[in-house]
């Protein structure tokens, strides 16, 4: 990139901010009678004005003239320093009032604090001089007052501009690269690469999600990912991205080989489609070895590259040529032109002449165009439409600033305010996804959004709404994307990276995009990413930069902090050298726990705003944290138990997430903190702790608040008190928890349930869980019509309840949940509301959950009326209901368990998911017919089922059922008494998986299998002893996997299979641990077609016969696991065409293969890929099934308890009284078979 250019918006900012706080009310009271300082500060306010007004000539000028470029780097690093010295002048103002407060409460005399010394006149007169100084210049270089940018729009831009547009002028390049993934050249290898090869913003990423996200990429493959590589060819990063995404399932793997291990696994056998996007490799090496991972596991593979290079496109493509993407056709420009700067069904006529002009020069550029028309979009006017056409910017030679100038054209015409957030995100790396609060927040303590007003009106912004109009602005005019993983992530495009760095100059550093460890003094803000061990040299260079703003620690791994010596002298470091930090983050990316103390010098920061250790393993917060009265944000870690005890003193805290802690209580007079908007957790206080009155003052609270502990509250005020709660009033609240503690004593019932009473929300709230309550009945308030919003809610172990709240009336009710009401024997007409209410009742519902309803019998429903547009039913651990809603129209799943007394199932007409886990008397009644479902689970109840009720099943799992009849998809586990299947055999056209495992008196297969099933692909026969034999004709033609394991009597006739005739198999498993089998396999035995072969526990074989490998020309893969005689290699060697040898626990053989020492290394030396270990893992599950006679103390019954809950209820009867033992064992109950594996 060419030098970095300085953004004048960004100096301004900080020159109005610190105007504002200097003439802050504390601080003007500070400076009273020192008239020395009020001088000083005039004439800095005279001098940063008179630098100011000229801040738009030097930002267009920089670009052509590194004169002015330099001055600007110069008048950046003075504006800092006058910044940190007035922000240390509002803070002694602060100080003093926030002690003074303090003093006159307790009763002492104030002392009047002198000016700290480094506020002193010597250092204002330094800062004066060089300001002075740099001011001399700007008639030297011929800067004067001009006007720049662009009004603020009135009104600003909407939110519903987010809309995800389409894809414009693409098909074409779709349909092209479908034409090269199925040529021929595509087919003939296993492996097919296509290159997708254009210049940055022409659409090369745009195009591979339009392909990526096409029905015939779902349709034709089993498995798909998506890897952004960026600049930074990280393998381990590549793989962690492709396993996290095929298994949907988090990457513990800390080691490469084990890793490329489980990809292998999960895409054996399977059809995979890859995007590798933004590839900047040209390094042939590292690209051969990632493809390694794909060339012997999987059916097939295809793989797109997005990349800029030729170089990087000749690489990797495996076929003649790559795609080649062009710039856009005039009319697809005007067409992506018009919906972002018009959008939808606005009128453009009298802009499309100068609009077309204007398009004309981004050059066919879809990102170009994106942000030039989104700039546009808040700006109708002809004249300045006229003025961004004949910008001298359009003009600029590209080798001047590497931008494109339609990029740089839309950041110079940005509004000032949008201006300086956008120049802070260079901080970020290229392809870094960032949390949208976060960054408001990170803006917020940076003094990048303009400051609300302080009439406090009703219709007055908040800093936060202030910040999110500006970021969606910004995403609006496409400098920010929405990332496809998450809905609060967002990412810069490259180029759009590129232009922020540009105009932020020397003042952003990040460790992941700047490779040359410069880090000079003039470094604001730092974001650190040190996921290698030497990364922490880099760290060690960042104290060059003293005057640090924001430091970002965003992944760190354990070794690196092995490298820079103790992780408390670090913090010491740290903190002793960055005093003007505003920013400082350990953030929930940091995987590291060796920080485990926040020093007591944290408290000298005076300048910060934002502090989040999350990351770490801190336990305490030391006091001297109150003592930054600037603090705005504070996210705790999940080691935090309790807050400093002056907490109140933090007057500024916007933000205090505790979602992550476990509080035990908060600290007394929390409701000092007026300006509190975010607290997920208030733990009421017991011992000297905040009352639960302390959120009457908390006015301001939005999104979710959970109140815990709730049976403290009659422990610290009187009844009469606890309207002070006022959650009437907290209109901004959207979730609401509820919870008292689940083990206690309940004394008074009735007074809980007045206390719930008292705690009524606004009914703008959208979330409501209640837990652990203990009255006997719910307030009126719950399920009132009144809740507009109420989405969600939830009511959990609520035991002494009787009856259920009427919720039936709760208009936009979508999600209900009921755990644990054990007393609750009816559900009546009383759930469903107001019998005079004309309106059908859970109109809007469409999740119903019940659990753990011990003693609940009936369900009273009205025959369709109610549940119209409920969609999943979920009830477990009702033992004692027995009928269910007769019909439900919308329902698609269902799951039911333990519910051993219910006999029938609904009418469910699009009933797509069933799941039934031992209710042992469900039957399928005849009259039930079931024509849209699909997958089916069933444990221990498989009575009375015909499949002509189920026309569309494809997939069903069946386990411990006595009997079997087929259907489309089969896999039957752990069914004793199956023998055998129908006479005729199973005519299933489409079945392409059979899984047989535990089926103890099995005999025989399906008659007929290779007619009657044509389209199996995979057959794994588990663990069936009395099976004896393939049925008559074979095993079908088509059958490419086959797995056998501890099948005695099928294994023991294997020479009888006809494998040799299946030309399809390509993957074949065995295992068998009794047969005594010295040398294997035979030599006509395997088909030779195999490309991988499997060998496990044959505990008795001493050697592998050659002969029997002779003609497996294709094997790619062999493995051999848990053979422990087996002695040596076949002496002619196993087949050339071997790319994987695993061969694990077999101790004699290892030593055997030892690499250039042992005697059959030189029979194993061509193969590319050996893995070998020594030991082999068994293990094994042991069921707890015992239970004990306890003797009560308190009931003098003797009770029996299962075995894991007896402790914990040995411990109540010696201590409770008898009237609870009930309820609290119930729930122990409830707790211990929600964790079983159901």
């Amino acid at each position: 990139m060419a030098g970095a250019l300085v953004g004048g918006a960004f100096l301004s900012a900080f020159l109005q901010v610190a105007f504002d706080r200097v003439a802050s009310r504390e601080v003007l009271d500070f400076l009273k009678g020192r008239n020395d300082i009020c001088g000083l500060l005039r004439k800095l306010k005279i001098k940063l004005l008179s630098a100011n007004v000229v801040l738009n000539d030097a930002e267009e000028k920089q670009i052509t003239d590194p004169a002015v470029k330099e001055w600007l780097d110069e008048l950046q690093d003075a504006v800092y320093d006058a910044d940190e010295l007035l922000d240390e002048i509002a803070y002694e103002g602060l100080r003093c009032k926030i002690e003074a407060d303090s003093q006159s409460q307790t009763g002492t005399s104030l002392v009047q604090n002198p000016i700290p010394s480094s506020v002193s006149s010597s250092e204002f007169e330094k800062i004066l001089e060089n300001l002075e100084f740099i001011i001399e210049q700007m008639g030297v270089l011929g800067l004067k007052e001009v006007s720049g940018g662009v009004p603020v729009p009135s009104p600003r831009i909407s939110t519903s501009c987010q809309e995800k547009c389409g894809v414009f002028g693409r098909e074409m390049d779709k349909e092209a690269i479908f034409r090269l993934l199925q040529s021929n050249e595509a087919s003939s290898d296993e492996i097919c690469v296509v290159p997708i090869v254009g210049m940055g913003g022409i659409g090369k990423t745009t195009l591979a999600q339009f392909v990526y996200n096409d029905g015939r990429v779902d349709q034709s493959f089993d498995l798909k990912a998506w890897v952004c590589v960026s600049v930074n060819f990280n393998s381990f990063e590549i793989f962690k991205t492709i396993y996290e995404e095929v298994t949907l399932s988090p990457c513990k793997f800390k080691n490469l080989t084990t890793l490329q291990t489980e990809i292998r696994k999960a895409l054996k056998g399977k059809k995979f489609f890859l995007v590798l996007d933004d590839v900047w490799n040209e390094n042939y090496n590292k690209w051969d070895d990632l493809l390694q991972v794909f060339k012997c596991e999987a059916q097939e593979v295809k793989i797109i590259v997005t990349t800029r290079s030729e170089r990087a496109a000749s690489i990797v493509q495996t076929i003649p040529t790559h795609h080649c993407v062009k710039e856009l056709s005039d009319d697809m420009c005007w067409d992506l032109f018009i919906k972002h700067a018009f959008g939808n069904g606005k009128s453009y006529a009298d802009f499309e002449v100068i609009g077309k002009q204007i398009v004309k020069k981004c050059g066919g550029l879809p990102l170009a165009i994106k942000t030039v028309g989104g700039s546009l979009r808040s700006n109708k006017n002809p004249t300045h439409w006229k003025k961004i056409l004949k910008n001298h910017i359009w003009d600029l030679p590209e080798a001047k600033t590497d931008i494109l100038p339609a990029l740089r054209l839309s950041y110079h015409y940005l509004p000032s305010h949008l201006k300086r957030c956008f120049a802070y995100c260079s901080i970020f790396p290229k392809d870094y996804e960032f949390n949208k609060e976060e960054l408001i927040l990170l803006w917020m303590a940076e003094g990048l959004l303009e400051q609300p007003k302080e009439d406090m009106r009703m219709d007055s912004m908040e800093f936060e709404e202030i910040g999110e109009e500006y970021f969606n602005d910004l995403v609006s005019r496409s400098f920010f994307q929405q990332s496809n993983k998450s809905e609060s992530c967002f990412l810069m495009h490259d180029l759009i990276n590129d232009l922020a760095k540009s105009i932020s100059g020397k003042v952003c550093f990040s460790s992941l995009d700047d490779e040359s460890n410069v880090i000079t003094k003039k470094i604001r803000y730092f974001l650190y990413s040190g996921a290698y061990y030497n990364d922490y040299k880099k760290f060690e260079i960042c104290y060059e930069a003293k005057g640090l703003r924001t430091f970002l620690v965003k992944a760190c791994s354990s070794a690196w902090f092995n490298g820079y010596y103790k992780t408390e002298k670090m913090m010491d470091d740290l903190l002793g050298t960055f005093k003007y930090l505003r920013v400082l983050s350990w953030s929930e990316r940091v995987h590291i726990r060796e920080i485990r103390e926040l020093p007591v010098s944290i408290g000298n920061l005076q300048h910060l705003r934002y502090l989040n250790i999350y990351g770490t393993d801190i336990t305490h917060l030391p006091d001297s944290l109150c003592r930054l009265y600037n603090l705005q944000t504070l996210i705790l870690s999940s080691r935090i138990t309790n807050l400093p005890i002056n907490m109140g003193k933090l007057i500024n805290l916007r933000h205090l997430d505790n979602s992550r802690s476990h509080m035990k209580e908060m600290p007394p007079q929390m409701g000092k903190l007026k300006k509190l908007r975010k607290l997920p957790v208030f733990v009421v206080g017991k011992h000297g702790g905040s009352s639960i009155r302390e959120l009457g003052e908390l006015h301001h609270l939005f999104g979710k608040l959970s109140i815990l502990n709730l049976e403290n509250v009659h422990c610290t005020i009187d009844d009469s008190e606890i309207p002070k709660v006022m959650l009437k009033d907290k209109q901004d609240l959207t979730e609401l928890v509820l919870e008292w503690d689940f083990l206690r004593y309940i004394e008074d019932s009735i007074k809980e349930k007045s206390l719930l009473e008292q705690l009524c929300p606004h009914t703008n709230l959208n979330s409501l869980t209640i837990k652990y309550y203990g009255g006997t009945s719910f307030p009126n308030w719950l399920g009132d019509s009144s809740f507009l919003n109420m989405v969600s809610l939830k009511l959990d172990s609520c035991m002494y309840c009787f009856a259920l709240p009427p919720l039936g009336q709760l208009p936009t009710l979508k999600k209900l949940e009921i755990y644990g009401l054990v007393r609750v024997v009816a559900v009546g007409r009383e759930f469903y509301g107001n019998g005079y209410s004309t309106i059908k009742p859970f109109r809007s519902l469409e999740y119903l959950s019940f659990a753990y309803m011990l003693e609940w019998k009936e369900w009273v429903t009205f025959e369709d009326e109610v549940f119209s547009r409920l969609q999943e039913l979920h009830i477990s651990g009702s033992p004692k209901l027995s009928v269910l809603p007769n019909c439900l129209p919308s329902l698609t799943k269902l799951e039911i368990r333990r519910c051993e007394q219910l006999v029938s199932l609904p009418r469910a007409p699009v009933l797509h998911e069933i799941e039934l886990l031992w209710n042992w008397k469900i039957q399928f009644a005849s009259g039930h017919y079931y024509p849209s479902l699909e997958c089916m689970t069933i444990r221990g109840v498989c009575d009375s089922m015909s499949l002509e009720f189920f026309p569309k099943l494809k997939y069903i799992i069946i386990y411990d059922c006595e009997n079997f009849e087929y259907l489309t998809s089969l896999e039957i586990k752990n069914c004793p008494n199956f023998i055998s299947f129908p006479s005729g055999g199973l005519r299933a056209p489409k079945l392409t998986k059979m899984k047989l495992e535990s089926c103890n008196k099995l005999q025989s297969l399906p008659e007929g299998m290779h007619t009657l099933l044509p389209s199996l692909i995979t057959l794994e026969l588990l663990d069936c002893p009395e099976l004896e034999s393939f049925p008559e004709g074979g095993l079908p033609s088509n059958l490419v996997k086959l797995d056998i394991s501890s099948c005695n009597k099928l294994i023991s006739c294997r020479m009888e299979w006809g494998l040799q005739s299946l030309h399809s198999l390509k993957e074949f498993s065995i295992a068998h641990k009794y047969e005594e089998v010295d040398s294997f396999p035979e030599e006509v035995l395997l088909p030779p077609s195999l490309t991988y072969f499997s060998i496990l526990d044959f505990s008795n074989m001493k050697s592998l016969n050659g002969k029997g490998f002779q003609h497996l020309a294709s094997l790619k893969t062999l493995s051999i696991e848990r053979c422990h005689k087996l002695e040596c290699l076949p002496e002619e060697g196993l087949p050339t065409s071997l790319s994987q040898l695993h061969i694990l626990g077999c101790p004699l053989l290892k030593q055997r293969c030892e690499k250039e020492k042992g005697e059959d290394w030189l029979k194993i030396a061509h193969i590319p890929n050996i893995v070998m270990s020594y030991e082999s893992l068994n293990t094994s599950a042991q069921c707890l099934t015992h239970s004990l006679s306890i003797s009560c103390h308190c009931c003098r019954a003797f009770w029996i308890v299962y075995e894991p809950l007896s402790d914990m209820f040995s411990s109540h009867c010696k201590s409770s009284s008898s009237h609870s033992c009930w309820s609290f064992y119930c729930l122990l109950y409830i707790h211990y078979i929600s964790t079983m594996d159901l």
